[in-house]
């Protein structure tokens, strides 16, 4: 009888900390950062949508902070972005950290914060200034607990949470919960569901960006219960972009299995290459303009105004600001974003944007061929294989914590970035 057998991780590559225990405090104190960023972005507008029904043909994937909330949940949102302020900053000052941690990671990290809103054309709105600082904190204290992998094991949980949360809503109060009550795109009983988000294709993001982190939960029960949910859901969204990315998921899982021998590093370097290198190309080729839904539109017009400032972009917030103030853009700017990284990156802040965004993604790629537990590996090219596929047509990047994407996408990169532990465990089942 054949067995699968994975092949471990070369030595050579080995993060100088493998083996070392990870500290109770700074354990528990990345698990709350983790917990309280979610928390921050979900809670207000699982409360708003519990008073308002969804509108649909809004921006999708912009903050919706300061946008038509109910008192509650802009009281929730403001009082949720001072707990976490409150709570980062005590991370920062009371956690010893490590004399052997690296800083070349933290620093990046940091140009890739500050950079953009240093060279915006427009210097960032007084509103703006507080989120900016706790970035910087929230990154710093990211490196001062260590950013344990493991920790990120706490985000399909809590997305499954999310997951069942909205798949009862829908079945109890769909005016609330559906992004559409009668969808032209569904793919399962007309649903388009989009729970405490504003749009479905935000919810099946969370979910196809949780479901590729599956494997780092313990115990195969879990993992499967978790797993079933997330897709589930990811299907009740009909986000086509989040379908696409769970599916990606799950062929690679079933090619690290299928063979009895793997080079999960090799194997995974190659399809997050493969993914990374789709998003920078696909908006550049020629495309009819009703192509992916119209985005291949809004990337032609995209680039035509970036056009107008090629180093550093027309600013951070220029498509929830000036782009709504010209008719003509704003037929297309609607949306929030560029419906790409990239494209989305050079409109904001330009080549300069795209260069320290750059090694961001670079560096994330090195620290998962890095890791020594396959669990580890498996979960984490599979989450950056998903990421990439879904930031070909989507701008599923913030830096910001309070951004409704950072949980998805800055965050796990900083924690993947600065991750100092690497504690080999048994292989988990997928």
């Amino acid at each position: 009888m054949r067995h699968t057998v994975f092949a471990p991780a070369p030595t050579g590559l080995d993060a100088p900390n493998a083996g070392v225990r990870y500290p109770r405090l700074e354990r528990h104190a990345l698990t709350w950062l983790i917990i309280l960023a979610i928390a921050l972005v979900v809670v207000p507008e699982a409360i708003n949508h519990v008073f308002v029904k969804h509108s649909p043909d809004l921006p999708p994937l912009e903050d919706s902070a300061g946008s038509s909330e109910v008192p509650l949940a802009h009281l929730a949102r403001l009082g949720g972005s001072a707990v976490l302020l409150a709570y980062t900053s005590a991370v920062v000052l009371l956690t010893r950290g490590r004399p052997d941690r690296g800083i070349v990671g933290l620093l990046i990290l940091l140009l890739a914060v500050d950079v953009p809103y240093i060279l915006s054309p427009s210097p960032p709105p007084t509103a703006d200034v507080p989120k900016i600082l706790l970035a910087n904190l929230f990154v710093v204290a990211l490196w001062k607990t260590g950013a344990s992998i493991d920790a990120l094991k706490w985000l399909p949980v809590l997305a499954t949470g999310i997951g069942v949360y909205s798949l009862i809503g829908g079945l109890i109060a769909p005016d609330y919960m559906m992004y559409n009550i009668v969808s032209e795109k569904a793919i399962i009983a007309g649903w388009e569901l989009a729970g405490p988000f504003g749009h479905g294709n935000v919810l099946g993001m969370y979910c196809a960006v949780a479901f590729s982190l599956v494997p780092l939960i313990r115990g195969l029960r879990w993992q499967l219960f978790c797993g079933a949910v997330l897709f589930t859901t990811i299907l009740a969204s009909a986000s086509r972009t989040a379908v696409i990315a769970a599916a990606l998921v799950l062929l690679w899982w079933s090619a690290c299995r299928i063979r009895s021998m793997v080079n999960v590093r090799f194997a995974g370097t190659v399809f997050v290459s493969v993914t990374a290198t789709t998003m920078f190309v696909l908006p550049f080729l020629p495309w009819d303009p009703h192509a992916f839904t119209d985005r291949a539109a809004v990337w032609v017009a995209s680039l035509a105004e970036w056009q107008r400032s090629p180093l550093v972009g027309l600013g951070v917030n220029w498509f929830l600001t000036d782009a709504q103030s010209n008719a003509n853009v704003a037929a297309w700017a609607y949306v929030g974003t560029g419906h790409n990284l990239i494209i989305d990156t050079l409109v904001k802040s330009g080549l300069i944007g795209v260069a320290v965004l750059a090694p961001v993604i670079v560096l994330a790629i090195l620290a998962a061929r890095a890791l020594t537990a396959t669990n580890q590996q498996i979960a984490l090219f599979g989450y950056l294989g998903a990421f990439f596929v879904a930031a070909s047509t989507e701008a599923v990047w913030a830096l910001l914590p309070n951004l409704q994407l950072f949980p998805i996408s800055g965050m796990i990169f900083a924690i993947l970035i600065l991750s100092r532990y690497s504690r080999p465990v048994a292989q988990a089942p997928i």
